[in-house]
């Protein structure tokens, strides 16, 4: 596990993960990595990720990233809370469609914002809020 999946999860059960300063490729790498380190622990988490600002609009790896997330998917829908995705203004519109379906795409409730101090209360609140898939193990 890098430092950069160590330090996300320091505040467990809240993984807080800025990938803002990374390329959009190494971004989608570290958000899968962080989310796969969260998934291992097998206890319900929330996530809130900040996103590059920009990307091309031919992001290289969009395979990869799609089949990251079908693998993904089923232990999200089980064990994440939601996840919270920190992105521009200009972000959320240039791509409203992909926000839109962010619940059905990830398996787990999503949201976006501008305001990280929006995306932690968020995803505390869905920490506070029973988790699908939690009660069916108990």
């Amino acid at each position: 596990m890098s430092r950069t999946t160590d330090t996300a999860l320091t505040r467990w059960p809240l993984v807080v993960l800025d990938v803002s300063a990374l390329d959009p490729a190494a971004g989608a790498r570290r958000v899968g990595d962080v989310l796969t380190a969260a998934l291992e622990r097998r206890e319900p988490f929330a996530a809130v990720l900040t996103m590059p600002e920009s990307r091309p609009r031919k992001l290289a790896g969009a395979g990869e990233r799609v089949r990251l997330v079908k693998t993904l998917r089923p232990g999200l829908r089980n064990r994440c809370a939601g996840l919270a995705f920190v992105v521009s203004a200009e972000a959320q519109q240039a791509n409203a469609k992909a926000i839109r379906a962010g619940a059905k795409l990830w398996g787990c409730p999503t949201t976006a914002t501008h305001d990280p101090a929006a995306a932690l209360a968020w995803a505390r609140q869905q920490l506070a809020a029973p988790t699908p898939g939690a009660e069916e193990e108990r």
